[in-house]
């Protein structure tokens, strides 16, 4: 009885993670925008019951692509763990090749904006998600930047970089593709531009 729980309790596994690893699939190739449960079900050679039986709902499902599709962004989690750089450095190479990396996928960052409300909700969601996004090793560094040793302060610092360095990201690629006149009006200066000049102004006292 129990042996047959077991492979009761493996299928279920193995077809909840074919679901996710073709929704995973159909990011890459198209973005967001155009996916459908029905589109992710022919990819997963399932049916739409199964795929909402598993899920619940797109937006549960995307939350969990995105969390595995950050999961691969190792060149950007490296450069936050690689102490042989000085602290600037590291966040300079990290939200450098993490943007490049959410590029990779259309509508990426706007998902992960919309799945806040999981993730701050929960405290174990949030567990996980800092340990995905290496908040600690973000908020190591600011303190060998600023000296500051108030915990608190330096998470205030982590989320207003972030949001600087991400929320114009979100927004442009937000924009209405065929809004030419938008697109040219919310232009956005090279990254490494954008960063350089954050941290001029946000780091200038402690330089």
């Amino acid at each position: 009885m129990v042996k047959t729980d077991n492979k009761a309790d493996s299928s279920d596994k193995d077809t909840k993670q074919i679901i996710l690893d073709a929704t995973v699939a159909l990011i890459r190739e198209e973005g967001f925008r155009c996916i459908t449960l029905r589109s992710i079900a022919a990819r997963a050679e399932t049916n739409l019951a199964l795929v909402n039986y598993y899920y619940g709902s797109k937006d549960k499902l995307f939350g969990d692509a995105v969390k595995q599709l950050v999961a691969t962004f190792d060149d950007a989690f490296k450069a936050l763990e690689d102490t042989g750089l000085p602290p600037k450095e590291r966040l300079k190479l990290f939200f450098t090749r993490y943007i490049m990396n959410l590029s990779r996928y259309p509508g990426m960052a706007r998902q992960m904006l919309d799945q806040r409300h999981h993730i701050m909700g929960s405290h174990d969601e949030y567990a996980k998600y800092s340990k995905l996004m290496r908040i600690e090793r973000m908020v190591d560094a600011l303190a060998e930047i600023t000296g500051e040793q108030d915990r608190d302060k330096l998470m205030m610092m982590v989320m207003q970089i972030y949001g600087a360095i991400v929320f114009p990201v979100i927004m442009v690629t937000s924009l209405p593709e065929e809004r030419e006149d938008l697109q040219q009006i919310f232009k956005l200066a090279p990254l490494e531009e954008q960063i350089d000049g954050l941290f001029e102004l946000y780091f200038h006292k402690y330089n």
